[in-house]
């Protein structure tokens, strides 16, 4: 590898020699691509073989951290039991090589990352998706344990995701293999929320049964959001696990069934725990319903939607789940299994996980109708959260890289009065990497002066944010869904004729390139865009359904109308922006307030905390004696020339980033909107 290239922003090329048996030497070439993750002594990056231009990930340990000879065996020891093993469920091995500076194996890539970052955005699972995990984990487990292989490092952070969304489990560093059954081995290793009691204990060696207890630890974390023994100090921890002291926190809904089955497999005795397959026939995994294989891909995100889980559940409990609304948040994550009215459960798209605290009343809207920003994000929610974007500058939605991660607990804040509500996410949008948001009034006049003309104006009432991976989904007010992904393109569904329409920008066209399809029919490539829109926009409407929002939908004005759709949006760290087709602004910021802007009217919409609206002409708007406003008209129209100016200098379609924009030029991102 090219050593003086590290670090740089200049291609990496791995040199794989290979001697042919003619003495000639071949040499085959991988493009080394992103970063992966680290632990110990070695990194994982993706790579790209430059022949088959096959994407695959290698592992890399230097060999200086090999010199010592235990270190040496310990490699070998795992290359030797990876290589060995071949099953559905278990990171394929690829093969090995070895350079001057390092030791090369090549593995298969896992697209969709780990359990361990599947739990920080979404905090907790369902039950069905907890189901559909363990039955893999549990099958992986089983073809070791008969090739006599224990693993020794069980966690969500060993469990990978295919593109498939099946479970690969990785990682045999510490794996041993035994030479026959009922040998013992008495190493101490593994992880310290995941390490079995016998393990610390050492006296009496450890077996298979190590595995069985790590699948109980990963089963609680993936239902409770943490791991049961978990502790800031690791000798604590290990205290906790010899004396098996855990509970189930009371505001978190769990089933009795998975609740028993925890508590069977977190057996100080080893004997005493299930098998394999007694967790297999184990009440959890055998509720009278049915298991999925694998979960949409959706489900990285934000939980399976009711009417997916319905599918599975014994006839019963789909009746209950028809009848009992579940809580919703920010990022629009719900549990979908063991509803029990009021203190029904879900799980979510990202924030700070809480396992203590009281539980909202499901009577009344959450964060009620006056209540400020902080009142709210105090609030905790029973259900789980999202994990968040940390950047104060400006972002479009394709500016997703330089992101690093924070945490906070939002919670959905449906108002009552009349007028145009603000969209939250209650906490800094910079913030949220996933929001779930509403805006449940309309763009409509409310007994004010009508300075313009009358207009049906579409605005956006309710969208996710998963501009991480995909992009952001949306419901417009005239009854349309859509997406805006990623790379810029942008789908809309009419729901009366079920009409979709593409959009995109060819080459350096200044036009948006429009192409009509149906949901039945559109050609293969459009095949994920459209199943994406499918997904967000049936999660979406049914959060209106379970909070019963009602909005107010205009009337079509007929097949000539073109279709609104959102042709920008971006973030600040005060508000959310969208732009959208029918050249109306829309800013939602997070203190409840919210400005429209109407060029086809020459209007200005101003909807104060309490949710009144005010309807003000454009010409005189900014000269208001309502300084509220004028200080986010300001801010509105600050945002917009940031907007324009990045567009103009990079030319680049409208998808530029605004990550390099200085936001607190004019001082407006120094006021205190709250």
């Amino acid at each position: 590898m090219d050593k003086a290239n590290e670090g740089k922003d200049q291609l990496i090329i791995i040199e794989e020699k290979i001697s042919k048996v003619n003495g000639e030497m071949a040499v085959k070439k991988y493009l080394r691509g992103k970063l992966l993750g680290k632990g110990g002594f070695a990194k994982c990056y993706e790579v790209t073989n430059l022949e088959t231009k096959k994407i695959i990930a290698a592992k890399i340990i230097p060999k200086q951290t090999l010199t010592k000879n235990r270190a040496r065996q310990k490699l070998i020891s795992e290359i030797k039991i990876h290589k060995s093993l071949n099953h559905q469920h278990v990171v394929a091995f690829e093969h090995v090589f070895e350079d001057h500076e390092n030791v090369y194996i090549l593995l298969e890539l896992c697209t969709n990352h780990t359990l361990n970052e599947l739990i920080k955005r979404r905090k907790r699972l369902t039950e069905l998706e907890v189901q559909c995990y363990v039955v893999q984990i549990v099958n992986a487990l089983k073809y070791l344990h008969s090739h006599k292989v224990i693993h020794r490092d069980l966690k969500l952070g060993n469990l990978f995701l295919n593109e498939k969304m099946e479970i690969k489990l990785g990682d045999f560093g510490l794996a041993t293999k035994l030479e026959f059954d009922g040998e013992k081995k008495h190493t101490i290793c593994g992880t310290p929320n995941y390490i079995a009691p016998e393990i610390l204990d050492g006296k009496t060696g450890h077996s298979y049964q190590v595995d069985i207890w790590s699948l109980g630890v990963i089963i609680y974390t993936l239902l409770i959001g943490k791991p049961p023994f978990e502790t800031p100090d690791v000798k604590t921890t290990y205290k906790k696990i010899r004396n098996i002291s855990y509970g189930f926190p009371e505001n978190v809904p769990i089933s009795d069934q998975a609740r028993g089955l925890i508590t069977r497999i977190l057996n100080i005795d080893p004997q005493r725990r299930p098998t394999l397959d007694e967790i297999m026939s184990s009440s959890f995994l055998n509720t009278g319903g049915t298991i999925p294989k694998v979960l949409p891909l959706a489900t990285l995100a934000c939980p399976p939607s009711a009417s997916y889980t319905k599918q599975f559940l014994p006839q019963g409990n789909a009746l209950k789940l028809n009848q009992a609304p579940m809580r919703l948040t920010d990022s629009a994550s719900q549990s979908t299994t063991n509803i029990k009215g009021k203190n029904a459960s879900t799980s979510n798209l990202y924030s700070k996980q809480t396992t203590t605290g009281a539980v909202p009343d499901a009577s009344r809207p959450l964060g009620g109708t006056t209540s400020n920003w902080n009142q709210v994000s105090s609030q905790k929610d029973q259900r789980p959260q999202t994990q968040q974007f940390q950047k104060s500058d400006f972002k479009t939605s394709m500016s997703t890289k330089n992101m690093g991660s924070g945490s906070q607990n939002p919670l959905f804040n449906q108002t009552n009065a009349p007028g145009l509500a603000t969209a939250q996410s209650l906490n800094t949008f910079t913030k949220t990497k996933n929001n779930f948001n509403s805006t449940q009034k309309g763009f409509m006049q409310t007994g004010t002066q009508n300075f313009g003309k009358p207009v049906q104006p579409v605005w956006v009432t309710q969208w996710v944010d998963y501009s991480a991976k995909y992009g952001l989904g949306y419901l417009l007010s005239n009854g349309c869904s859509g997406v805006f992904f990623n790379d810029s393109t942008k789908v809309i569904l009419d729901p009366t004729t079920n009409n979709i329409e593409y959009i995109e920008r060819l080459g350096n066209e200044r036009q948006d390139f429009v192409q009509q399809f149906t949901l039945k029919d559109y050609p293969p490539e459009m095949k994920k865009k459209v199943t994406l829109l499918s997904h967000f926009k049936s999660y979406l409407e049914e959060q209106m359904q379970k909070q019963n929002i009602q909005i107010e939908v205009p009337q079509f004005q007929g097949d000539l109308q073109p279709y609104v759709y959102v042709k920008k949006w971006m973030k600040t760290k005060h508000a959310i922006m969208f732009r959208l087709s029918n050249k109306i602004v829309q800013v939602s910021f997070q203190d409840k307030t919210e400005i429209l802007l109407s060029s086809e009217n020459k209007m200005v919409t101003y909807v104060d905390r309490k949710g009144t609206r005010t309807d003000y002409p454009l010409s005189t708007a900014l000269e208001s004696s309502n300084t509220e406003m004028s200080k986010r008209l300001k801010y509105t129209k600050d945002i917009l020339t940031h907007m324009l100016n990045n567009n103009t200098t990079n030319n680049n379609n409208g998808r530029g980033s605004m990550t390099n924009v200085n936001p607190t030029q004019n001082g407006t991102e120094k006021e205190n909107y709250n």
